[in-house]
């Protein structure tokens, strides 16, 4: 009997450790506010359930089906999701902290010596690996996910073209940006000025260097060659309301998004005389419309 009663004890502890890691996780990474004594009883439900397992006639409950219901209750009971996009993203991460708690611990049995991997000291000391790999993929994990994978899956390569001259520049997808051109209601694309700037005439150059505000550039490049593509973008910000950006029509607008070019023509190009961003990794700002076949 006593075979039997440790394998229980075991197989609740470690379950329950690992419920617990991977629904911290799972809350620390979709950023819920983590409330400790929630997640200890959803803990302690899976590990019983874990344990039930192993008694005789249980085994109908542990289908595929089932257990992913069971898991939607844990996440549940643990997290609180707030929405339908918060339990969308709880579920798939705890699965997929899951799966790499698996893979870690199953990766770390091969460090340690055969002869203390099958002993009965050591036997579960390869799961510490599972759960610190879980554990630093939720300190961690969002920073680099946030910081280096998200921005440079936003990043496209953009071409302009006016008349005969070409720029191209990277673009960043700012979902925020909601600029239109007042005449046609299409979305507009902010450009720095630097990336325009050779593909522009002298006197529309001149203009933009020469003027020290936005209401004296309009003047000045309405009367150049390019009167004819000036347009005014209204737009309001923190510190600034009632303020206008000067655009200029592009006569075509080439984005790459990695697996074909989309084309638009004769979209407004806003231009923005300072840097857009701080490391100089994007140049324009581009609306998420941009991205769909015009």
């Amino acid at each position: 009997m006593s075979g039997p009663k440790v394998y229980a004890d075991l197989t609740f502890l470690i379950n329950f450790i690992m419920d617990f890691t991977i629904l911290w996780a799972t809350g620390r990474f979709v950023g819920i506010k983590i409330i400790y004594y929630r997640i200890v009883i959803a803990s302690l439900l899976g590990g019983v359930y874990a344990v039930g397992y192993i008694i005789p006639g249980m085994h109908n409950l542990y289908s595929l089906p089932m257990k992913i219901i069971f898991s939607c209750l844990l996440i549940i009971l643990a997290l609180q999701p707030a929405n339908w996009d918060e339990f969308k993203k709880s579920f798939l991460l705890f699965y997929g902290f899951g799966f790499l708690a698996a893979g870690a611990t199953l990766a770390s049995s091969y460090f340690l010596p055969s002869s203390l991997l099958h002993s009965a000291t050591y036997s579960h000391i390869w799961l510490l690996g599972g759960i610190l790999a879980v554990v630093l993929a939720a300190v961690y994990g969002g920073k680099y996910l946030t910081g280096r994978i998200i921005p440079g899956l936003l990043k496209f390569n953009v071409e302009l073209r006016f008349d005969n001259t070409t720029c191209t520049g990277k673009g960043f997808l700012d979902t925020g940006n909601g600029l239109r051109d007042p005449l046609t209601d299409r979305p507009v694309v902010v450009a720095e000025y630097n990336l325009l700037k050779d593909s522009l005439p002298d006197d529309v150059q001149h203009a933009i260097e020469d003027c020290s505000d936005e209401t004296r550039i309009l003047e000045s490049v309405s009367r150049s060659s390019w009167a004819n593509r000036v347009r005014i973008i209204p737009f309001s910000s923190i510190g600034k309301r009632n303020g206008i950006l000067i655009g200029l029509r592009a006569d075509e607008l080439i984005v790459d998004n990695g697996k074909k070019s989309i084309l638009h023509k004769n979209l407004v190009i806003g231009v923005y005389r300072e840097q857009l961003s701080c490391d100089g990794s994007y140049h324009l700002l581009i609306p998420s419309e941009i991205l769909l076949e015009s």
